[in-house]
C-alpha cells in the first residue's frame, strides 16, 4: 500500500526552502515500512524511485494497492508493475477508509517523527531522509504494534521467507527506466526535457524510443529502434555537430553492442 503526506519545507541547493512530499509504501501484513522518503514533488519519477528502493529492501510485492492521483495512474506505474508482476489496485473515489493503515502511519510520523526535527534536519532532502530513515529503523520497526500484538520486524521475520525478491541478474534500473518516442531531427538531434541529444547519422528521419532516468538529466540515454537497442546518446556537442554528414542513410539499421557504441566525437 502506498500513498503520499505534505511534509516539512526543506531547502533545495540554491538555499530556498520548499515544501515536501513524504512518499510511503507499507506492507498491509507485517506493518513494516518497505521505504519512505521525502521529495520535493509528487510526480510519477518521485513516485517510482521510491518505489524501486522498496522493492530492493524488501521485495516484490503481490499486489500494490495506491489511491487516485496522477502519479498512480501514470501509464508508466502500470507498465512496470506488470513486468514485476505486481497486480495495481487503485482506491476507490472517496473512500479514505480502505487507506486506514497508511493513514494512521502518517499520523505517527506527524506525531512522533516530525516534533523531533531540528533545523540540521531541514538543510536538504538527504539529511531529512537520513533522520527519517533512522526512525523507522530503530524506533518505528522495533516498536510493539498493538494491532500485531509484536513489532513489525518480528512479524516480517516470521513471513518474510515467502516474499519474492528480483532475481540476481535483474536490471532493475533498466527496468524502471521512463521511455518517450521522439523523431530523429536532419541534424541528427533529439529533444527530452529540454535539452538535445546526439543521435547517430544513420537515424535521422526514423521515429526512435528514448529510456532515460527523468532524475539524471543531462546524462547518457538510450536509444531503442524498432524494439532493439541501439546506441547510448549524450547531449549534442554543438561544434563536432556542424561537421557530420548528412546524407540519408540506408533503412537497414544494427543494434550496437553498448561496450562498442560509437564515439561519433572522434568521428567529426
Amino acid at each position: 500500500m502506498s500513498d503520499v503526506m505534505y511534509g516539512p519545507a526543506v531547502r533545495k541547493n540554491d538555499g530556498r526552502k520548499r515544501k515536501t512530499y513524504l512518499i510511503a509504501f507499507i506492507d498491509d501484513a507485517t506493518r513494516v515500512i518497505p521505504y519512505a522518503a521525502f521529495a520535493h514533488s509528487e510526480n510519477t519519477a518521485a513516485f517510482m524511485e521510491v518505489l524501486k528502493q522498496a522493492v530492493l529492501r524488501r521485495g516484490i510485492p503481490m499486489r500494490l494497492f495506491v489511491d487516485n492521483g496522477s502519479a498512480f495512474r501514470s501509464q508508466h506505474l502500470s507498465l512496470v508493475c506488470a513486468k514485476l508482476g505486481i497486480t495495481l489496485i487503485h482506491a476507490r473515489p472517496y473512500h479514505a477508509a480502505a487507506k486506514g493503515k497508511i493513514e494512521r502511519w502518517f499520523r505517527t510520523v506527524r506525531l512522533q517523527f516530525l516534533p523531533m526535527l531540528s533545523e540540521k534536519h531541514m538543510l536538504n532532502l538527504k539529511a531529512i531522509n537520513r533522520a527519517l530513515w533512522t526512525y523507522i529503523e530503530t524506533e518505528y520497526h522495533r516498536s510493539p504494534h498493538r494491532s500485531l500484538c509484536e513489532t513489525p520486524l518480528d512479524r516480517w521475520a516470521r513471513v518474510g521467507e515467502k516474499v519474492r525478491y528480483p532475481e540476481p541478474g535483474d536490471d532493475l534500473d533498466d527496468l524502471f527506466l521512463f521511455e518517450s518516442k521522439r523523431k530523429v531531427q536532419k541534424d541528427r538531434t533529439v529533444s527530452l526535457n529540454g535539452m538535445a541529444y546526439e543521435i547517430d547519422a544513420s537515424l535521422v528521419g526514423e521515429t526512435v524510443t528514448l529510456r532515460y532516468n527523468p532524475s539524471e538529466q543531462g546524462k547518457e540515454i538510450k536509444v531503442c529502434h524498432n524494439g532493439r537497442f541501439v546506441q547510448k546518446a549524450k547531449l549534442v556537442d554543438t561544434y563536432a555537430n556542424c561537421f557530420v554528414k548528412r546524407d540519408r542513410p540506408s533503412k537497414t539499421i544494427e543494434a550496437l553492442d553498448p561496450e562498442k557504441a560509437v564515439d561519433h566525437k572522434r568521428k567529426a
